[in-house]
């Protein structure tokens, strides 16, 4: 990739470049109100914030021409950081913390402390190499926030909706009915809001309506695509699979055969696609025969579900690639 796509050459320190266009990792580790950089085994420190996060960028481009940060998930604090590297062309990665502690216990490191943590995920970034994530537009970045919002409304609702069956007394009950009517309001202003911001995207709409004609695609699951999966035609039928969390492992050992199972991914988008897959087993001619043939051959529901959504996205993989013009990922 171009010097020239990251940083311009004349604003760098060039004493401190590497000679290789190969990317550097850079761990960070990342909390609420403090980012701890690894640089090449030194810790510097910046606040989580916007004037924090461009000397953090500024200090990382001086000291690699390729670039690449590596961040663990932390609920959301990672963002803006993920984003305003995006904003500059620069390779970002946010990892699983789970598989960052588990790479340190393979070669015996128990301590924790936020610089041993970044210059965990730095050794992690240069030993696995992970995917860097895709930048998105305006639109898709606010409709990936209103989604996530609708996802949460909803969990409540239903916390709200559990509890009401235990309430007794009039008052009581009239009070969680107020609230579900709140709740309700609020998941349409959602739906209406997303709904306008992609009516007002030509591109946007066009692929919002092309993957709706695909039987037991609605506009929950479409939009959900656009939002948490930018990856959708852009990669091939394995890479898509394994992002989503569709994709079948292996648990096999010596003359032990184990169920192949699935891990990991974007829930937010197997979610949808779960229920996009019962809707088309039943309606779908194509996915609706090919689940008829799983049960008939001795399949559980939810292993036959699993596969007509993984089949589902694929497909959908398959028609976006065509409509980006993209032959590696069909």
């Amino acid at each position: 990739m171009p010097v020239s796509s990251y940083h311009k050459l004349e604003q760098t320190n060039m004493s401190t470049l590497t000679d290789s266009s190969d990317p550097v990792h850079f761990g960070v580790d990342v909390a609420k109100d403090e980012l701890v950089l690894d640089l090449r085994g030194a810790t510097r420190r910046f606040p989580n914030d916007a004037k924090g996060i461009a000397s953090l960028l500024k200090a990382v481009a001086k000291s690699a021409i390729v670039p690449h940060i590596v961040c663990e998930a932390t609920g959301g604090y990672e963002r803006p950081l993920a984003n305003s590297a995006l904003s500059q062309e620069m390779r970002v990665s946010v990892v699983q913390p789970q598989r960052v502690r588990a790479f340190a216990k393979s070669f015996g490191q128990l301590a924790k402390s936020d610089p041993l943590d970044a210059g965990l995920l730095s050794r992690y970034g240069a030993a696995i190499r992970p995917k860097s994530l895709i930048a998105k537009d305006s639109n898709r970045k606010q409709i990936d926030a209103l989604l996530r919002a609708r996802s949460e409304l909803i969990d409540a609702q239903q916390r709200e909706r559990n509890r009401a069956e235990h309430r007794v007394g009039a008052l009581l009950k009239q009070m969680h009915q107020d609230l579900d009517i709140v709740y309700k309001a609020h998941i349409r202003k959602i739906d209406k809001a997303v709904e306008a911001l992609v009516a007002a995207d030509e591109p946007l709409c066009k692929i919002d309506r092309m993957l709706r004609e695909v039987v037991g695609v609605g506009p929950q699951t479409s939009r959900a695509l656009l939002a948490f999966l930018p990856e959708l035609g852009l990669v091939g039928r394995r890479t898509i699979a394994a992002l989503v969390g569709l994709a079948p492992y292996d648990k096999d050992s010596g003359k032990h055969k184990g169920k192949r199972f699935i891990q990991g991914g974007r829930s937010q988008i197997r979610k949808v696609l779960h229920m996009a897959a019962v809707i088309a087993s039943r309606s779908n001619e194509v996915l609706k025969k090919f689940y008829e043939t799983l049960i008939t051959n001795g399949k559980e529901f939810k292993v036959a579900i699993v596969a007509v959504a993984r089949k589902l996205l694929i497909y959908l993989n398959g028609i976006m690639a065509k409509f980006l013009k993209n032959p590696l990922a069909e």
